[in-house]
């Protein structure tokens, strides 16, 4: 009797042992934030559930115990029990529960291993199994924002750069099986940046959403609109027939587009320039079509704007090499394909070197070495010259540290700014940075930029120049005399020098009007205190005349073309400079220049001429005659009259205008006066004598002209006076 009574003894401790195991398991289950759903293996009955299971089901407790299991959960494990209690925790996958109210809540389901007390008599092996059910809403709704912001354009809601490509390779593939046609158009809103500068950002923004709305009412339902850029935006037209529907869908954006946008008041028109390209007619994959597109589109800015143009073939090589060089381009300062030559300026003073312009050069793979003017526009064009001038001046500031390191010495170095890194970067700060870098005085740097960088914003131009001064960097202007023609801002802005372009320098020694410009700028910046630059000097009459009329400095290939650093600085050190001008205390009393194509002749004059004491120059071509001007001291001048290139008249009226102080002749067998009198009546020339001529008279005639010049150009003696 003792033995069964302490069998049901034993057994009511274990019954009452579970049931309060299972209490503390429905306590913590309750405590728990997350749906809990308890079921008994094997059979898989149903046995519990927790606060969060009816709160996020909807249903009360009770009623979910009368559920079916499958009702509840989409997939449950497999009868019996699981042959690793590991194997089956690991076990997560997400699905979708159904509420009360027939909506869908998103869970991550995880199932958990319980192990309890067999009991016999309640035929249980105390086997257990938790699956617990976490509401992943918020998440899912977080991966939906996200993956819509990858994919759509915040501004517009329009499908963005990426998922438009997407879209457009899904319909080519598409195309291929049903044989149809895909039109892309590439729409560009033409002076929209002018609008957005004007109005501001904020009615930019606006007037690009409501440009969106108008284009998706342009386009069927099954089409799609995409923004791939700033002010760029494309379709995809799925066609099963000609051209002529893309025809109809640019004329309808155009059209679109007439009507003004209300801006907050600000009445706003716009105009579009398309381009179209066509699968499979043009590209067979969604790159090309869309740069093809682009291209076109090219076109018809070029041809006006507000129109489209279809691509072809051979429409536009050009810009496919450009596309070509911009992406070549946006590897080139990664790769560190960009190096500096550097030209040397010349002080015309002293003839030695005095700095060096640092020149961009390209070393692309490929095509070798590139000047500037190969890629700098495109630098402009896509905005990388911003960074690419950045790396110059820090570039520049590094070679001026190397030279000085290797004993070369200070070697001031001047640095082209352009007109956009100017306006939109600091170059105060990058200049800051650089010279810090590497030690570098600030008197070592300049900065040569345009008129027109200077203009552009001209406050701020005077605050960062301002800061620029500060610092103790020089500012020179470079091609002066091609941008503006204000010349106030040579007052208000803090400049220290001047660089005549080369415009004016290329043909100085024979045309007065460039002769005229270079000079009245040597003067203008010396009253004004600046120094000036002669840049693009080529020969030594250019030299020469420029050195005679007091330019500061020359640089050109005369001199040296752009060099590498290393040779430049070989240069540097062995004292390299200019041949020395003449010496005017040197110059002979009396120089006369005979210019004549007809070689007997100027022999003959020379043979004449020589015993009276004269430097005797001789030239048989206009040309010739304005190189030997340049390079001398001139005081009088014996013409022919019929020369090929250039008559003597015109000569002369030319030399009029270089050299006024000349006193000029013309000798000539040619009988027609008309044009020698009217030179005569003008003061082009000062006596007319013909050919043949008698000896005796012609040398007295001679020695009177310079006679005639040194009285004209005594001091306190005008010339009006002997003329």
């Amino acid at each position: 009797m003792i033995k069964p009574a302490a069998s049901h003894g034993a057994r009511m401790l274990s019954v009452n042992h579970q049931e309060a195991g299972l209490r503390r398991l429905r306590a913590a289950m309750n405590a728990a934030s997350d749906a809990i759903f308890l079921f008994d293996v094997p059979g898989m009955t149903l046995v519990d559930v927790n606060d969060g299971a009816c709160r996020l089901l909807g249903y009360t407790r009770e009623e979910l115990l009368a559920l079916a299991p499958g009702a509840l959960l989409p997939s449950l494990p497999p009868a019996g029990l699981p042959d690793a209690p590991a194997a089956l925790a690991s076990q997560a996958s997400e699905c979708e529960l159904l509420r009360r109210d027939l909506s869908l809540v998103p869970v991550e389901l995880k199932w958990h291993w319980h192990a309890q007390a067999a009991d016999a008599d309640a035929g249980t092996d105390g086997a257990l199994l938790i699956a617990v059910a976490r509401d992943i809403s918020e998440r899912r709704q977080a991966q939906e924002r996200l993956q819509h912001l990858a994919h759509y354009d915040s501004l517009t809601g329009l499908p963005n750069r990426s998922l438009f490509y997407q879209t457009l390779a899904q319909a080519v593939e598409l195309a291929q099986e049903k044989s149809w046609r895909i039109v892309v158009l590439f729409i560009a809103l033409d002076r929209f940046k002018s609008i957005n500068d004007t109005l501001g950002a904020a009615l930019g923004d606006e007037l690009l959403r409501q440009f969106s709305n108008r284009l998706v009412a342009c386009v069927r339902l099954r089409d799609t609109v995409g923004r791939l850029g700033n002010d760029e935006f494309a379709l995809i037209l799925t066609m099963s027939r000609h051209q002529q529907d893309a025809v109809a869908v640019a004329n309808q954006v155009r059209d679109t587009l007439r009507a003004p946008f209300d801006l907050r008041g600000h009445a706003a028109t716009l105009t579009a320039s398309i381009g179209i390209a066509m699968y499979p007619d043009d590209a067979l994959d969604p790159e090309t079509l869309v740069r093809y597109a682009n291209t076109a589109m090219g076109g018809a800015k070029r041809a006006g704007r507000d129109g489209y143009r279809f691509f072809t073939a051979g429409m536009n090589v050009q810009v496919l090499a450009r596309l070509d060089l911009e992406l070549a381009l946006r590897h080139a300062l990664e790769h560190e394909q960009f190096i500096l030559h550097y030209q040397p300026k010349v002080d015309l003073r002293t003839g030695r070197i005095s700095g060096v312009e640092a020149l961009l050069r390209w070393r692309r793979p490929g095509h070798g070495l590139l000047a500037p003017a190969e890629f700098v526009p495109v630098l402009e064009d896509t905005g990388l010259i911003g960074r690419v001038g950045a790396w110059v001046i820090e570039a520049a500031c590094r070679q001026v540290a190397q030279w000085r390191d290797e004993g070369v010495g200070p070697v001031r170095v001047a640095v082209n700014v352009s007109s956009r890194q100017f306006a939109e970067g600091d170059l105060a700060a990058e200049v800051t940075q650089a010279l810090a870098r590497y030690l570098v005085p600030a008197e070592l740097l300049e900065l040569e930029l345009t008129e027109t960088a200077l203009m552009s914003n001209a406050e701020r131009t005077i605050i960062v120049l301002g800061k620029l001064k500060k610092i103790g960097v020089k500012v020179a202007i470079d091609d002066f005399g091609t941008g503006y023609s204000s010349l106030a801002y040579l007052q208000r802005f803090p400049i220290d020098k001047l660089k005549i372009d080369i415009a004016f320098v290329r043909n100085i020694t024979s045309s007065p009007n460039d002769a005229a410009i270079a000079l009245a700028i040597i003067s203008m910046a010396h009253s004004l205190k600046l120094s000036v630059v002669a840049e693009g000097v080529e020969s030594r009459p250019q030299l020469e005349y420029l050195r005679r009329n007091r330019c500061d400095e020359i640089q050109g290939f005369y001199f040296s073309r752009a060099l590498p650093a290393l040779e430049l600085g070989q240069i540097i050190a062995a004292g390299a400079g200019l041949p020395p001008g003449h010496d005017p205390a040197a110059q002979p009393a009396q120089t006369l220049l005979i210019v004549d194509e007809d070689v007997n002749v100027l022999s003959s004059l020379h043979r004449l001429l020589r015993p009276d004491g004269y430097q005797i120059l001789t030239a048989g071509t206009p040309d010739e005659g304005f190189e030997l001007l340049a390079l001398h001291c001139v005081h009088v001048i014996i013409c022919d009259q019929r020369m090929p290139a250039l008559c003597g008249t015109e000569f002369l009226s030319k030399v009029k205008e270089l050299y006024p102080e000349t006193i000029r002749i013309i000798l000539s067998g040619y009988t027609g006066l008309e044009a020698v009198l009217d030179s005569i009546n003008r003061g082009a020339i000062y006596r007319f004598y013909t050919k043949p001529w008698d000896d005796t008279e012609l040398r007295d005639n001679i020695r009177q002209a310079f006679q005639h010049y040194w009285m004209a150009n005594q001091p306190g003696m005008g010339r009006s006076q002997l003329r």
